[in-house]
């Protein structure tokens, strides 16, 4: 591929830290080679290497959106800091094609004496921009930060928030060729979270390349065209999103002491498929052979007036619905879901056989059906999974799942604690 078509090329990049115990050691490695120089004599190490990242190569296209996922001390922030020139490699390559904006740790790059508005323009001279063309944009960015009259106080008096804000608006408005994102938008609130999701689909849309760290599992299968899920430094696997959530998660569930397994799809009961979602489970890629008995095909998440949404009040109605396709006439059909968090703790599962919900045969054909909750959760985000298939003596023999089928949000109560649980406490004394 040529380098018109690139956006970022790495190539066995590899960065190295020097550990050292005491800093007397650091004084002694110093000190000790220098002398050795002199005499003649070798001089031993006084510190331990440390790998945050080792020969990690992979390229982004131009247009691209790539996630990066991995647990805190993986080295995610590490090669975005390389890629961005912060940091220097131990070894391997870099290139890059076109501007560069950034959001690495929050507040980077930032005076807290200064004001919103002088950081704001001292940030978008470094990535860039002329004086008079951050005045041009300085409207629009003030605009789409929404911090008020706080943009001439000084950083240090800003929360979290309020920094990210900040930096997010100058970062989209210098008008990049590449997005590094480095999980700062977790810090924000939900509703801007989403503002900022949508103006990343906006920049995606005019060709702009993203490099994001996230979490999220959702984030990086609604958002991206890939993933890539770094362990220990080292590269596990570069490749479609909902793999590397599989992967990731598979990975989570094993270092906290649980065990994943796959269930093999049966010759005694070709109704019966893996558990372990195969890539064509994505809504957007084609759909499964049609000797696959039946398939999701489409998920919509509705408010209780059957409109599009995606965050609701605590207690309000919601509706998963379900678009899909049996290839096959089912006697028996069954259906799952589940609610987990973004990080893949199941909240909740149920399906409509354990619910004594009794289904009609369903005949071959395109069929529409709904899941209708009430979002008694408390203020979080929820991601839903959804299944699909067919009584067999008895049990339920999931045919279609899919891992992730959207997610939602449910708007924080006041006082009414925190967690994923909301079971209306109250408090008594006696």
């Amino acid at each position: 591929m040529s380098s018109n078509d690139l956006a970022i090329k790495v190539d066995n990049l590899s960065k190295c830290y020097q550990i050292y115990d005491t800093p007397r050691d650091r004084l002694k490695q110093f000190l000790m080679p220098r002398l050795g120089r002199l005499t003649g004599r070798a001089s031993k190490k006084y510190f331990h290497e440390f790998w945050a990242l080792k020969n990690v190569s992979f390229e982004v296209n131009k247009g691209e959106t790539v996630g990066i996922i991995g647990r805190n001390g993986c080295g995610k922030s590490t090669l975005l800091q390389l890629i961005c020139g912060t940091l220097t490699p131990t070894g391997g390559s870099i290139q890059t094609y076109g501007r560069i904006a950034a959001l690495l740790e929050l507040g980077s790059g930032f005076n807290p004496e200064f004001t919103g508005r002088e950081n704001i323009y001292m940030n978008a001279a470094v990535l860039g921009l002329s004086e008079e063309e951050v005045t041009e944009r300085f409207h629009d960015i003030v605009t789409f930060a929404d911090i008020g009259a706080f943009i001439d106080q000084p950083i240090r008096t800003y929360s979290s928030g309020m920094v990210v804000r900040i930096a997010f608006a100058t970062a989209i408005h210098v008008e990049p060729d590449i997005l590094v994102v480095d999980e700062a938008l977790a810090v924000g609130d939900t509703a801007f979270q989403q503002k900022c999701l949508n103006h990343i689909r906006k920049m995606q849309q005019s060709g702009v390349s993203i490099l994001l760290v996230t979490h999220s599992s959702n984030v990086l299968v609604e958002y991206c065209d890939r993933g890539i899920f770094i362990n220990s430094g080292l590269m596990v696997l570069d490749g479609p999103c909902r793999e590397a959530v599989k992967v990731y998660s598979d990975y989570l569930v094993e270092t906290e002491g649980g065990v994943t397994f796959v269930k093999q799809a049966s010759d005694a009961d070709p109704g019966e498929y893996t558990d372990h979602p195969p890539t064509a489970t994505s809504l957007n890629e084609p759909a499964l052979d049609s000797t696959v008995q039946m398939h999701i095909e489409a998920v919509r998440l509705l408010d209780e007036d059957g409109i599009n949404a995606a965050a609701f009040e605590y207690g309000s109605g919601l509706q998963v619905e379900l678009t899909l396709r049996a290839h096959y006439p089912v006697a028996q059909p069954c259906f799952g879901i589940q609610i987990s968090s973004p990080e893949g703790i199941v909240l909740w599962s149920a399906n409509t056989q354990l619910m004594g919900i009794p289904l009609e045969p369903m005949a071959a054909g395109t069929h529409t059906v709904k899941w209708k909750l009430h979002a008694d959760f408390s203020g979080n985000r929820y991601v839903i999974a959804l299944g699909a298939g067919h009584i067999v003596n008895g049990e339920y023999k999931r045919i279609h799942r899919l891992d992730y089928a959207g997610h939602f949000d449910v708007m924080p109560v006041e006082s009414a604690g925190r967690g994923w649980l909301a079971p209306r406490p109250e408090f008594c004394v006696p």
